[in-house]
């Protein structure tokens, strides 16, 4: 099927008021979770697009959501939302933004990597949290059962099935994708690895299930059981990848998924931007 005949997606960010919280699971009246959170990105006016849309480079340009303050989805509890996210983990990931955002923005010359102390175990629930929040619809996959026991419990470690990646993202863009499929080696189409990606300035996250990945630094290997053990993070500063690098559909890569997850992934851009096919 080609991109002229895809079906058009439209961005399904919110269920009904009341519902299952994504994060624990418990019936509630549901509230927005920005993803990321507010606090570390500057917040503007986005158009939002599913995945798809981007991936297929559609040029005749689908009804798309507009949204004035940064990308949300209605699916978390007052309690996740606000107290566990808000409170005890979004914190440490939104100061990891802003720090490795000053790094990109400075005109001093900077070594090829940098040094930034932070939380992981911290971090990663936020991140974990917030790509729970990050679906239209509560679902039990095994990452989602692994993030959300490690969102939850705050003793226990980081799932050994859960590798986290990251690198440089200096774009505009914020790009949301949950429970897809793509080659374990670029290039080669034998074996397959369930990623979930979250990227907006100044960084890009990416969970899986493999041990490796495209020779990227690993948050995992920096964390910590503890909450508050701080550990300095070495951030590469080499040339950033490409905008849309991972996820882009080429002939090194394609991606699959659907349900709930492929139509919760987004890619929002400022308003008013051209996408051209």
């Amino acid at each position: 099927m080609n991109a002229s005949t895809l079906p058009i997606q439209y961005v399904k960010v919110k269920r009904e008021k009341t519902g299952i919280c994504n994060i624990c699971k418990q019936p509630c009246e549901l509230t927005w979770d920005h993803v990321p959170p507010q606090g570390g990105i500057d917040v503007a006016p986005l158009d939002q697009y599913t995945i798809l849309e981007q991936l297929t480079g559609r040029e005749d340009r689908p009804k798309h959501l507009e949204t004035q303050n940064g990308v949300k989805f209605r699916t978390v509890c007052t309690q996740c939302n606000r107290n566990l996210l808000g409170t005890e983990y979004d914190p440490t990931l939104n100061d990891f933004a802003l720090g490795v955002g000053q790094f990109l923005k400075t005109t001093i010359k900077l070594p090829s990597s940098v040094g930034y102390a932070t939380k992981p175990a911290r971090l990663l629930r936020a991140l974990f949290g917030h790509l729970l929040g990050a679906k239209s619809e509560v679902e039990d996959t095994k990452p989602d059962q692994a993030m959300r026991e490690f969102v939850l419990d705050k003793t226990v470690p980081l799932p050994q099935d859960l590798n986290v990646f990251y690198w440089i993202y200096p774009y505009p863009h914020v790009v949301v994708i949950r429970d897809v499929l793509m080659p374990v080696t670029r290039g080669r189409f034998d074996r397959m690895g369930i990623f979930s990606i979250l990227k907006y300035f100044p960084v890009a996250y990416l969970v899986t299930n493999l041990r490796e990945y495209e020779n990227l630094p690993s948050l995992s290997f920096y964390c910590p059981i503890s909450l508050d053990t701080e550990v300095r993070i070495p951030i590469p500063m080499t040339p950033p990848r490409s905008a849309a690098w991972p996820e882009v559909v080429d002939n090194q890569n394609f991606i699959a998924g659907g349900g709930s997850s492929a139509h919760s992934s987004i890619f929002a851009i400022p308003k008013g931007t051209i996408i051209r096919g």
